[in-house]
């Protein structure tokens, strides 16, 4: 079974859906948004399913009175195993800070780009350091809140977010990953970012072209698709007359699931016939160049936003750990293992490493200007997005997830330069900020103490 831009995902089993759909009842009632509507079971489901709306279109939005702005987009990228602290922090904050040698790829988007520095993550011990940095990195959870094992995983901040923007969206979040490794060296820990809830890992999509084919694959099962729903809700009308009200209660929230995958299927043939041609050509599969690799998934993260296929996506460039030599093509003449160099001593090492946290700022720099050439109403796609990088631990070698940094681009936060915390924040602090921006109404988030009023 193919992937279609309106069909639940081929791979799925029966099994791995029903557990989606039983996620929501195990989320913590403090985690969960004040709107019990927007995660609720019900958002849940339709959230699983991945299909298919309508882009947005501006003349659409001149149309309808209802609509006065852009819709808000985020995007967080993820890259591995820390960054050489001596080459990646400025020496001044504020608007005039100034960019090292890693963070030079930013030197034209310096005015639309901000570096949040001294936020803290806390360790629970018991798990390996690796597997929590990036599993946790966008968690819900406080730490002594270990609901999936020894791990304090717990439904993320894109999802949390996904669900209270996402509206009729194709799909209401889009998980990538570069990790293009076919030896399985790690577990979901260490390459997962998102997270529907305590030990479920959003799935991600590693090749350019399954992902092309999500997003603008034509829909070619739609016979198939609305006999199916039409016989569901045939059986369905039969089996109430037999049912307890309880019974009959989790029956509607199954309906009210396919109804809205009726809703999505309707959407999508109206967006195939608004979209027309896909805007870049369909990838042959996986880039041998590694640079290129990385900027294709950059740019289907960006289209996906122009045509309103999505409003939030994540982005994991590499896995934690996974000791794999990686090629960075136009750098190392020779493949080269990450997480081995920041374990080892000498300057080499560190030159090796900067150019490495070079490469991968170099990626979020294309995707922020790409975001910015876009004209939307009277300004840019960038002016409606949050974009967001960083690593769960600051410094590999110390394994350190104090001092953590952050980059921030797009109108959703206010550009402030170098913003630095020397008597620490909790990351929290930073992720409750942009669920506030999203309009997630949240009291708290993980371990956090407030909003970064400079963020605001």
């Amino acid at each position: 079974m193919t992937r279609h831009r309106f069909g639940f995902h081929g791979t799925d089993t029966n099994d791995e859906r029903e557990e989606l759909m039983n996620d929501d009842k195990s989320m913590p009632i403090e985690n969960q948004s004040s709107d019990k509507s927007e995660h609720s079971r019900r958002h849940f489901l339709r959230g699983a399913a991945g299909l298919l709306a309508l882009p947005w279109l501006e003349s659409l939005s001149r149309a309808d009175a209802t609509v006065t702005s852009s819709p808000k987009r985020f995007a967080f990228i993820y890259t591995p195993n820390g960054y050489n602290q001596a080459t990646f922090l400025p020496e001044t904050t504020g608007r005039d800070w100034d960019l090292p040698p890693a963070l030079e790829p930013l030197t034209n988007l310096r005015d639309r780009v901000s570096l949040v520095t001294g936020l803290d993550r806390e360790f629970v011990p018991g798990t390996g350091v690796h597997a929590q940095c990036g599993s946790c990195w966008l968690t819900s959870s406080a730490p002594q809140e270990t609901l999936d094992g020894g791990f304090p995983t717990n439904i993320t901040l894109d999802q949390m977010i996904a669900r209270r923007i996402s509206g009729e969206t194709p799909l209401p979040s889009l998980e990538l990953s570069c990790n293009d490794f076919t030896n399985s060296k790690e577990t979901k820990y260490f390459e997962s970012i998102s997270w529907y809830g305590p030990g479920h890992a959003a799935k991600t999509e590693k090749n350019p072209r399954e992902v092309f084919q999500r997003l603008f694959g034509k829909p070619d099962g739609d016979v198939l698709n609305r006999s199916v729903l039409d016989k569901v809700h045939a059986d369905a009308k039969r089996l109430a007359t037999q049912l307890g009200a309880a019974d009959r209660e989790k029956l509607d929230e199954y309906l009210d699931s396919v109804r809205q995958t009726e809703r999505r299927i309707q959407l999508a043939e109206q967006a195939a016939a608004r979209i027309g041609q896909p805007p870049l050509p369909e990838p042959t599969g996986i880039p041998e160049h590694r640079g290129e690799y990385l900027r294709l998934m950059g740019d289907l993260i960006v289209h996906a936003f122009r045509l309103d296929l999505t409003r939030v996506a994540t982005l994991v460039v590499d896995p934690e750990r996974w000791d794999s030599p990686r090629m960075f093509h136009g750098v190392f003449d020779a493949p080269q293992n990450h997480h081995v160099l920041t374990h080892t001593k000498g300057d080499e090492a560190k030159v090796k490493i900067t150019q490495i946290d070079r490469f991968h700022v170099a990626l979020y720099a294309y995707v922020v200007a790409k975001l910015q050439g876009i004209r939307e109403g009277e300004g840019t796609l960038l002016d409606s997005c949050c974009i967001a990088m960083g690593s769960g631990i600051s410094d590999g070698g110390k394994h350190n997830y104090a001092d953590l940094q952050v980059l921030l681009a797009g109108g959703l936060t206010p550009q402030v330069g170098h913003l630095h915390y020397p008597g620490r924040r909790p990351l929290a602090d930073l992720w409750l900020t942009l669920a506030d921006s999203a309009g997630v109404s949240l009291e708290r988030f993980a371990d956090s103490t407030g909003t970064l009023e400079e963020l605001i």
